[in-house]
């Protein structure tokens, strides 16, 4: 059973790739960013989750910029080839954003590849942008964003790093984590910057800062306490809901991907609130939420429903004294100092805050004799992503 936080080597492995990152690239990138007026993020999973947290803040930002995201339904065409000129015309330039650790995700690349089209035709490289971070710079993503804007290079789990038992998760995460997470905090600490018209070398100080914070919440031993009472409460089977508006719903579907590979294997399913399969909750079900204020009265009415029905609430709040803690089974808070404008680090603390979760739980059911190997949950991971 994991006892403290420091077990947990890929969170230091984390901060290191983090910093690890090509300063010429990043000015490149982030010089990129500044120039558009339109973000246009795209990513599968995880790394889409990491991407969209920052740019949840991004859009909410004094000095932000216009977010449109290809899933909306007010998105002014159906592909980015025919979407390009349109955006151009009603808002401005535009960068098309994208987080591959592979570089080979189906959905950004079929996004990257029609907006190249449209850039070759047109020979409009000033007002149009494909910046990608990925691990991989040889590979298709990789090779669009060098060819038409910039590419910088995050580095991921190595092949000889993959977890053969349970208790390697501790060493190296589940699957992507360090990627995806690195990026989550490169993504935030690039926001911060823009925030306050920073040159990019800024996004460096932000990284130290982030991190310090990061490790300074983990320093907190109630961090494992609740991580093993949550973990008590998704050992039972039952589903697990977890939901969020904004920024809330973006690190509650990060964590949802991951936590559905660990609790599909033992035939268990997990939801993201909203989702158009979404069951009536039943007794002893879960619902996890995520909320700064803790004050959202949707959010507040959905935790009173799930409780009303049964269910179990736990959250994780900006706002101990808030109405969602004060109804929640338990809760945990996180400190941040957030003023209006900017762009607030409590979502990311809370991905980070939810990150070993799975791992949790995983050894929890080793325990027992489940024994869960990566290449099982990476089956699960591939089955998923070609539906």
């Amino acid at each position: 059973m994991i006892e403290s936080i420091s077990e947990l080597k890929y969170i230091q492995k984390i901060k290191e790739n983090a910093n690890d990152i090509n300063a010429k690239e990043l000015e490149s990138l982030y010089y990129d960013i500044v120039t558009s007026r339109v973000i246009v993020p795209t990513g599968e999973g995880r790394s889409k989750g990491a991407l969209s947290i920052a740019c949840s803040e991004i859009a909410k930002m004094d000095r932000g910029k216009i977010i449109l995201d290809r899933s909306d339904i007010g998105f002014p065409g159906r592909d980015l080839y025919e979407a390009a000129p349109i955006i151009r015309e009603k808002y401005g330039p535009l960068t098309l954003l994208v987080n591959s650790g592979s570089g080979k995700a189906l959905i950004p690349l079929i996004d990257a590849q029609k907006l190249g089209q449209y850039i070759a035709e047109t020979e409009n490289k000033k007002e149009f942008k494909i910046d990608v971070v990925t691990s991989d710079p040889e590979s298709p993503l990789g090779r669009l964003g060098s060819k038409f804007g910039t590419t910088m290079i995050v580095k991921g789990k190595r092949e000889e790093e993959r977890p053969e038992n349970t208790t390697e998760f501790r060493e190296y995460g589940i699957l992507g984590d360090i990627y995806e997470l690195s990026t989550a905090v490169i993504f935030q600490a690039i926001a911060e910057a823009l925030n306050k018209d920073s040159p990019f070398d800024r996004v460096f100080i932000n990284l130290e800062q982030i991190f310090d914070e990061i490790f300074y919440m983990f320093k907190d031993k109630n961090v494992v306490s609740f991580l093993n009472k949550v973990s008590d409460e998704l050992e039972r089977r039952s589903i697990c809901v977890f939901g969020g508006l904004g920024s809330g719903l973006e690190v509650a579907r990060m964590t949802a991907v991951r936590l559905g590979h660990i609790k599909r294997a033992m035939g268990d399913v997990v939801y993201v609130i909203r989702d158009t399969n979404l069951p009536v909750p039943r007794k002893d079900d879960v619902f996890i939420v995520v909320s700064y204020s803790g004050e959202t009265e949707v959010v507040v009415s959905w935790c009173k429903n799930f409780k009303k029905m049964g269910g179990k609430v736990i959250s994780i709040v900006g706002n101990k004294n808030s109405t969602i803690a004060s109804i929640s089974d338990e809760f945990f808070h996180i400190e941040s100092n957030y003023k209006k404008g900017e762009p607030n680090r409590f979502y990311l603390k809370a991905a980070f805050l939810l990150s070993p979760l799975p791992i949790f739980l995983a050894e929890r059911f080793a325990q027992r004799g489940f024994r869960m190997p990566e290449y099982v949950l990476r089956w699960y991971q591939s089955v998923i992503s070609i539906i």
